[in-house]
């Protein structure tokens, strides 16, 4: 009939009729960076980029000034984050990368970015941002293994990594193995993105 419009639909690997519409908003929800309505797209540069801030945050270890913890790193958002972006702006506040003291990166080979605590860089002295090696977001030393209730041991990592085994050495070793290949996971995608941003310098 005219006017109908002729929906596309792909097969994902579950064999799933999905639409290339679907499959984006999945995928910019599980990175935490939902795209913006339509009716944003007419927003103020300031308000869009205070409210990109404001919609996922990625806090650090909080801690008092002689040192002591006092919260470990979580990840909060705020709801209706356009409105309070627009609020602020109003109020003066914006965004100024050049005075940024610290900034949050995503676990490579991570979780989504709304569930990833990351990890926090600051720049060195020549004002740069270094790239952290994935080893230090998979320490070894995070590692915890208890034995459960059945007797089963359970070796776990922060980084949302877990494994089970019969013996502690076991859950150990099974566990090392996911980190070192989680390890070089990250590492292998980071070798494209490193030669091409070197084609692009």
């Amino acid at each position: 009939m005219p006017g109908d419009e002729t929906i596309e639909y792909t097969r994902n690997e579950t064999g799933q009729l999905v639409t290339p519409e679907f499959i984006a908003f999945l995928q910019q929800t599980l990175s935490g960076k939902l795209a913006a309505a339509e009716e944003d797209d007419d927003l103020d540069p300031d308000v869009r980029a205070l409210a990109e801030e404001l919609s996922v945050i990625h806090l650090p270890e909080w801690q008092s000034r002689v040192g002591r913890k006092l919260a470990e790193p979580t990840v909060t958002s705020i709801k209706q984050a356009t409105r309070v972006a627009e609020y602020l702006v109003k109020r003066g506040v914006r965004v100024h990368p050049e005075l940024e003291r610290i900034r949050w990166v995503p676990t490579p080979a991570g979780p989504p970015g709304a569930f990833d605590t990351g990890a926090h860089i600051t720049p060195d002295e020549d004002g740069n941002w270094p790239s952290p090696d994935p080893e230090t977001f998979y320490d070894l030393d995070d590692i915890d293994v208890r034995q459960g209730d059945e007797g089963l041991w359970s070796a776990t990592h922060p980084r949302g990594l877990s494994f089970e085994g019969p013996t502690k050495t076991d859950a150990y070793a099974g566990l090392v193995e996911l980190l070192r290949d989680r390890i070089n996971e990250a590492r292998t995608s980071e070798r494209p993105q490193s030669a091409m941003q070197k084609a692009v310098n």
